[in-house]
């Protein structure tokens, strides 16, 4: 007991110390946050820049639509292997920044102040009672080059949070290029086959909810909720950050 308070003493000691000496900035602005700041990320005016995505929305991927139409365009007469998305964020101007710092700046702490504003954006009614979160996988060369994955450090934020579990049930097994800029059909193709469940998995009649960052056509995760449907899950949900709005909302 005594040992763990120690370790708890020495950590809180060091991290001040950090904070003295590198003091936190907002992830947004780089502005200075007070060292007594609550939210160790994100300043309280940018994080008014964020807007929730707001209903009606595609029954499917979760993009706002207009009117009472169930499904938007882009979802219209597919099939999906998830039984829904739900985005919380709007892919907006704010965010892709953010993300470019992500995955071409390898900002590790980006993704992990967006994984902290993700958990406080949503609710735990969210998830459904039995779920676990799975993130969608990188290859392990892409993963070492950019250091961390950022569906991972946004899956482990809501799993704190919210005390569910994740599980790294899927592996990446093939480098392929990236899906931005691929029109959605090459973005199927991308990904056809790339994702398989890891050894001695055992998910029959368990249910998922696969984490990424970004939902632009779902076709990574379509691909991922087929691989874990096709070994006996009981149903997959999706949940991502943000998701990118389409001018052509309508059916």
């Amino acid at each position: 007991m005594m040992c763990q308070i120690m370790r708890n003493f020495l950590t809180k000691g060091i991290s001040t110390a950090l904070d003295w000496i590198y003091p936190p900035t907002c992830i947004a602005c780089r502005s200075l946050l007070p060292l007594n700041f609550p939210e160790r990320f994100i300043c309280e005016a940018c994080m008014r820049l964020f807007e929730t995505v707001v209903p009606p929305i595609c029954k499917q991927c979760g993009v706002t639509v207009s009117g009472d139409t169930p499904l938007c365009a882009s979802c219209y007469g597919k099939n999906f292997h998830f039984t829904y998305n739900r985005a919380t964020f709007p892919y907006d101007e704010v965010i892709r920044d953010m993300m470019h710092e992500i995955k071409f700046r390898k900002k590790k702490r980006v993704a992990q102040g967006l994984g902290e504003l993700w958990a406080a954006s949503v609710v735990k009614k969210s998830f459904p009672q039995d779920g676990i979160l799975v993130p969608v996988p990188m290859h392990p060369a892409k993963k070492r080059e950019r250091g961390f994955n950022q569906a991972e450090v946004l899956c482990r934020a809501l799993s704190q949070k919210f005390n569910i579990p994740m599980d790294e049930l899927l592996i990446r097994t093939a480098d392929t290029p990236p899906q931005a800029g691929l029109h959605p059909k090459l973005r199927v193709e991308n990904v056809q086959g790339v994702f398989s469940v890891r050894p001695h998995a055992d998910i029959k009649g368990s249910t998922y909810i696969i984490i990424d960052d970004i939902y632009t056509t779902g076709a990574s995760l379509n691909e991922c909720a087929k691989t874990i449907k096709n070994s006996g899950a009981k149903q997959i949900l999706c949940m991502t950050f943000a998701i990118t709005v389409k001018n052509n909302d309508k059916v």
